[in-house]
């Protein structure tokens, strides 16, 4: 049975070219915000329910994003990156409710 080689922390990783860590940044995602948008019709309760089943918000911050969504027409609800916040606005697209997407 062979022995585990010596352990070296990261003061000998600058020391010689073995140094585990990546030479390269990873590449950063571009966020997205998804906005709820007011729309005439839709019951109030209706809004904050499709609020807590899609982003599982609790009930007083689906209640207050309903809330700011009547008054201001829109709310954001949150941010992430293309691929999900697009998933979002179509869920929202098939409750009845309009949203959109900004950059953040």
């Amino acid at each position: 049975m062979s022995t585990p080689p010596p352990f070296r922390g990261p003061e000998s990783w600058d020391s010689d070219n073995n140094d585990p860590r990546p030479t390269e940044s990873l590449p950063t995602l571009v966020r997205y915000r998804v906005v709820l948008h007011r729309v005439a019709g839709q019951g109030l309760l209706m809004v904050a329910a499709a609020l807590r089943e899609l982003t599982h918000y609790g009930e007083a911050e689906a209640m207050s994003r309903m809330w700011q969504a009547h008054h201001a027409g829109r709310a954001s609800v949150l941010e992430t990156h293309l691929e999900r916040a697009e998933l979002y606005v179509e869920q929202f697209a098939a409750k009845g409710l309009r949203a959109s997407l900004e950059p953040a």
